[in-house]
């Protein structure tokens, strides 16, 4: 009933704190920094890790790939660069520079 009823799509609520995420894109995040690997930097969130998501950790700019594999191992550094796209829509850990 509601899928083809564009009065109802157009008079949707948002909460606040979910505009902002949705507005926003990685791009404008603290956790998405550069990742500096042997030969190339690549973007990464670091959300996920032990630290840095709960801001206990100060985020930097950029940050060894070693580092990461020291604390959370080939899979943390796997799940880091998976959230790398700087212009994908903001997810729940969303923080502003």
């Amino acid at each position: 009933m509601m899928e083809g009823n564009k009065l109802w799509w157009s008079r949707r609520l948002m909460l606040p704190e979910m505009r902002e995420k949705a507005v926003h894109t990685c791009s404008d995040c603290r956790f998405l920094v550069r990742i500096q690997g042997r030969e190339e930097v690549r973007w990464g969130c670091v959300a996920g890790l032990p630290g840095y998501g709960s801001l206990r950790k100060r985020v930097p700019e950029m940050l060894p790939a070693l580092d990461i594999l020291k604390t959370a191992g080939k899979e943390g550094l796997r799940k880091v660069l998976e959230g790398g796209n700087p212009e994908r829509p903001a997810c729940g850990f969303f923080l502003a520079r």
